[in-house]
Parts: structure tokens; sequence; C-alpha cells
């Protein structure tokens, strides 16, 4: 680690700013600070297009980013060169992976395999540590031989990408160890760099138009399942292949891939914006594209956590005047300001809603996180169910329920909340018949499934059956209703509203509080009217309240 004459504080801002590629936010004195890191996996150290002209592009492109703290992977030999020329601080490790950082780095925290993995505890100016993380990951096959990433061969994919998940849980558990001392309490992680692996959270059912097949990514579980976010995914809810791909720039016949990270977990530290660099004036100097992520530290974590929660029975954007009006649901739904919202009777690209991809339509116009679970096929796509989310998601899963009059499922969604406890939604639409043997059954398989639930959980949707119901008695047991107000509960039908159908259940285990609840009067856009719940989860009595 070498050390450089701190500039003086002022000077740092005014490069910040002059460097910066758009302004970062202004932040008044008494605002929380921000800081921009990048993750760039440089080829060859950067010298591909020559010694000399490479990796002057690649300085060009740190220096034009802004960038205050780079995880490089590949650095071979570049990397003392780049610090110099920008002024940085240059931490390496072995020959590939290096951490330039324009602020000190007061320790090194490596661990595990010096070609794989380096840390350092960075100071920022207000006094406030990070401990930042380049790591680079193996890849089990030959990238540029032709089928290793066929859709059609799921397992010969997996087989390819799972050496990045061993490592990758090797090197989660060494820096667990590694900052284990109570003097290391409260300080953020970030971990960053190329994960020659992709992720479950973009291979889901509500991107198989992009990526054709449902992948569950072990290696993108390793660190989502300790904790830690998905930057990128968090500030870029709505996945697109061709917007998130960081392989690759220079070969577009390559299947295009998100496969470089940035992931953080602890602290008050919050993302909230992400970038991808993958263009230079004269052509772009590595197969990756650059990811910078800009870093606020938020007054977090809060005690309790207010939630607006809604279940919308959507009749794919059939409004009752005949027409399929996506925007229509969307404006409504706008207007309730959820943070989560279960919706029903939803199409992913079939025929008679104009073949759209209704639950990623819907995220990005609302700017949430979308899951679809399809009950289906169906004129051409898929006709099923969908969650949206304000918060990022962990995990969505499909629960197969017994079969109806048409096939069934729940659809369960797990978000990280600002204060990092998680909470599952779960979503049903239930079978309408009179006779209520398949309703039922279908019930007791999400009973079941809710039993085994170990966090905080919120049951929603159109469970086509009445208060007094043994459907809705037996959710009682296990959640408590959201009750509606007394002389406006009834949800179906919109337009004449006779029925109570719809219900909002909260865990019984969990510290809920139910603050409101409302049936809003909304004639038009469906044949159902949605029901909003504002309630808080505070925290549990017998724990501090954060975590998993």
């Amino acid at each position: 680690m070498r050390h450089r004459t701190l500039m003086t504080s002022l000077c740092r801002i005014v490069v910040l700013i002059a460097l910066a590629v758009g302004p970062i936010a202004a932040v008044a004195a008494d605002e929380p600070a921000e800081l921009r890191v990048m993750t760039w996996n440089i080829w060859k150290g950067g010298r591909q297009d020559g010694d000399e002209i490479g990796p002057r592009k690649v300085i060009e492109t740190i220096r034009e980013s802004g960038a205050e703290i780079v995880a490089l992977q590949e650095t071979y030999g570049s990397g003392e060169r780049i610090a110099d020329e920008l002024g940085y601080r240059f931490h390496p490790r072995g020959t590939n992976v290096s951490i330039l950082s324009r602020h000190p780095i007061v320790e090194d925290l490596s661990v595990f395999e010096e070609f794989k993995c380096v840390g350092g505890l960075v100071e920022l100016p207000d006094g406030k540590r990070i401990a930042f993380y380049s790591i680079w990951l193996p890849y089990a096959a030959e990238i540029w031989e032709a089928g290793t990433r066929d859709v059609a061969d799921v397992d010969r994919m997996l087989a390819a990408c799972a050496p990045s998940a061993v490592d990758l849980a090797a090197i989660r558990e060494a820096i667990d160890r590694r900052l284990s001392d109570p003097k290391y309490d409260g300080v953020p992680i970030v971990i960053a760099g190329d994960f020659n692996s992709m992720s479950h959270l973009d291979y889901s059912a509500v991107a198989r138009d992009d990526y054709r097949v449902e992948v569950d990514w072990p290696t993108s579980r390793v660190l989502g399942d300790a904790g830690y976010r998905d930057a990128w995914r968090e500030c870029r809810p709505t996945i697109d292949r061709a917007a998130d791909r960081t392989w690759t720039p220079r070969f577009p016949d390559q299947e295009q891939d998100r496969i470089d990270f940035v992931h953080y977990r602890g602290g008050s530290l919050r993302a909230v914006e992400a970038r991808r660099i993958d263009d230079h004036p004269d052509r772009f100097p590595s197969d990756h594209a650059a990811v910078t992520i800009d870093f606020r530290f938020d007054r977090l974590p809060r005690d309790e956590v207010p939630l607006r929660l809604a279940t919308y029975n959507i009749r794919h954007g059939e409004g009752n005047d005949r027409r399929v009006d996506l925007e229509r649901t969307a404006a409504v739904l706008d207007e309730l300001k959820p943070d989560f919202v279960g919706l029903q009777e939803v199409d992913l690209g079939a025929g008679r809603s104009g073949s759209v991809n209704q639950p990623r339509e819907l995220g990005r116009m609302l700017g949430m996180h979308a899951a679809f679970g399809s009950f289906m096929d169906f004129q051409g796509g898929r006709y099923g169910m969908a969650i949206l989310s304000k918060h990022p998601l962990t995990d969505v899963r499909a629960l197969r329920l017994p079969d109806g009059n048409e096939p069934r499922i729940a659809l369960l969604a797990t978000a990280r909340l600002p204060n990092d406890r998680t909470v599952t939604v779960v979503n049903v639409h239930f079978d309408w018949v009179d006779d209520d043997r398949f309703r039922f059954a279908q019930a007791q398989a999400v009973a079941d499934e809710l039993r085994r639930l170990d966090r905080p959980f919120v049951l929603l949707g159109d469970f086509n059956d009445t208060p007094e119901s043994r459907t809705i008695e037996l959710f009682r047991e296990l959640a408590i209703e959201a009750d509606k107000p007394q002389d406006d509960s009834f949800t179906f039908s919109a337009q004449r509203p006779v029925q109570e159908i719809d219900f909002v259940l909260f865990d019984r285990k969990a510290n809920w509080q139910i603050d409101s609840v409302r049936v809003i009067d909304e004639p038009m856009a469906s044949d159902h009217r949605p029901v909003l719940v504002e309630a808080r989860l505070l925290p549990d009595p017998t724990d501090s309240g954060s975590g998993n």
C-alpha cells in the first residue's frame, strides 16, 4: 500500500465535481454524504489495444467516471501506472485484483487467495470507514467456445459457473471472520468484482422474454442470502438484459449478460444510483463494462418500518369499458403509493393484452421491482399473478397448488426493507366456483407453507371466498386480518360491490401494527376494487429488529 499527500477537503470536492460524468446531487452540510465506487475488469491490464494507448484509455475512463474507490480485476502490471496518473492510492494483491482509492487505505483486510481477493479499510474525509473488497471468481469453461452458455442446456451453464459459487462462499466466510473484531462493528462492507456468473434476480420469470429460461444461479445467492444487497438491481428495478449487461461491449456476438457486481451490507450505506460505462471515443478498452454505484450514508436503520400494502385483481388491464389499458391500471396503483402490491389476473405476452409483459411494464411505469408467477401458458404467452415491490427483492418463488378448474400457484416474494429486515409477501388467487373443495385444498397448501416460513409475512390476494368461509377462517389461525370498514368492505364487483373476497392478513408471530384499511372506490379500471392497508412492522421484542 502506498500513501500519497492528501489534498485538502476543498480541493477534493472541486476535483470530484470537475471529473464526474454528470453532477452528483448537491448535499447540504446536514445531509448524508455520498461516495462513488467502481468495479471494472480492465482486460489484460488494459493493454489489449497497445501497451501505451490501452492503459491511457483506462485512466481516462476512470477519471471521467468520478469514481473515488475502484475494484480492479486483471490489473496485470498496469495498476501502479494507473494509480500514479490518477493520483490515487494503489493497493494490490498478487497480479490480478487490486484497489485504487482517492482516500487513505488504512488497513489491509485481504482474505482468501491473493489472485482472487484483496481488501482494504478505506477512510473517508469525514472519518467514516468502509471495508472494500475487489474479487475475481473463476469460470469452469472456455467462454469463447460455442455452447457453454446455451440456454437449452441449463445444467452445463450451471456447471461452468459452479466454481464461482464455491469460491465466493469461502470468501464471504473469510471476510466474516476477518471483520469479527468489535472494532469493525458498524463498518459497511462492499464486495465488488468480476463474478463470472449471472444472477437469479435477472434470470427470473418476469424476464423470461430476455433470458428465455429461469435459472437459480447459486453464486448470486451466496451474498444475497447473507444479507448483502445487489446495488445495481436495487437501483435498477426493471430487468433489461441489454441495459444491464456488463459482458461484453467489445463482442456483441457473445451472449450479453450481467456478470460484474457491487454488493454491500451493513452500517447506514445505501445505493442511490447505478451506471454502466462501456464506451470511449477511441474504442472501449475492455471486454467488460465498468459499473459505478453512488452510495449515500442514510440515518438508518429505523426501529420500525411503515408499509403500504395493496391487493388488486387487475383483470389483465381490461376495464369495465372492455378496453385493455395498462397505463390506466398503473395510474390507479400510482395513486395508492404502495410498498408492495399483489396483482391477480396478470398476462405476460398473451395475445388478448397485446402480447405485453404486463408485470415488467407495470414495474417500469411505477419504478418498482416486479415478480411474476405463471398459472399456465395462454394465447402465446402466460397467465398468472405478480407482485410489485418498492423494496429490492431477494427471492421469488412459485408454490404450485392443487389443481382446480384452472392451474394455480401462490407467488412468494421476499424483500429487504430499509432497516435490513426481510419480509415475504404471499400472493394468492384461489379457485372461483361455488363448491369450495378445490379452493380449500389450495388454501391448505398455502397454510402449510406459511407455517414453514421463518420471517414475517403478509398474505394477500383474491381469495374468491367470503369472511365467514372456512378458507378465511383457516388463515385467521395463522394471521391477523386487516379488517375493512364495516360500511365499505365489499371488493367485487367494482361497479356494484356486493361481495368481500379480497383480503390482506399479517403474520401473527411478527410484531405488526395495522394503522388503516381502505377499499378504494375505483369503478372502471377492473372488475375488482383494490384494497390498501397501512401497517408498521415493529421491532421484535426478542431481538434487535435487524438482520434476516
